[in-house]
């Protein structure tokens, strides 16, 4: 069975996303109201695997939202880990000075042979920033 990451060890805004979907609702809806855009960046997700290795994958998002993503995985991650979203030749383009994002593992749901995997990120991510530059809060 998959449970998603303990409410108690999250931050506030994710404990809400994840005591939603401990109640079996759908991975795209969020207690948060955080605007979310379907669109689609790619990234290379480096974390660690259900099986304790370390596992590098090209993927991209389903969705964004300012403080998160909904990501497509082949590879399933450990439970409550965090993963690190690194900029791709050809790929999102970040800030100038960032290479890599750092995110945690809020909730998984197997799809398509693969997962789909919501994450938040951990400090000043803004997503909405990398995929719309001109976006202002």
């Amino acid at each position: 069975m998959i449970r998603p990451a303990r409410a108690t060890n999250l931050p506030p805004r994710a404990a809400n996303q994840a005591a939603d979907h401990a109640a079996g609702a759908e991975p795209f809806r969020s207690t948060r109201r955080e605007p979310r855009s379907s669109t689609e960046l790619t990234f290379a997700v480096c974390g660690l695997a259900f099986n304790g290795r370390f596992f590098v994958e090209l993927c991209s998002t389903v969705n964004i939202s300012r403080s998160g993503c909904c990501l497509r995985l082949r590879t399933r991650p450990q439970t409550d880990s965090a993963l690190v979203l690194r900029a791709v030749p050809g790929g999102t383009l970040f800030p100038a000075g960032a290479s890599q994002l750092l995110f945690q593992l809020a909730w998984m749901r197997p799809h398509d042979g693969g997962w789909l995997i919501g994450a938040f990120a951990l400090g000043e991510a803004d997503l909405y920033r990398l995929a719309f530059p001109s976006y202002t809060p």
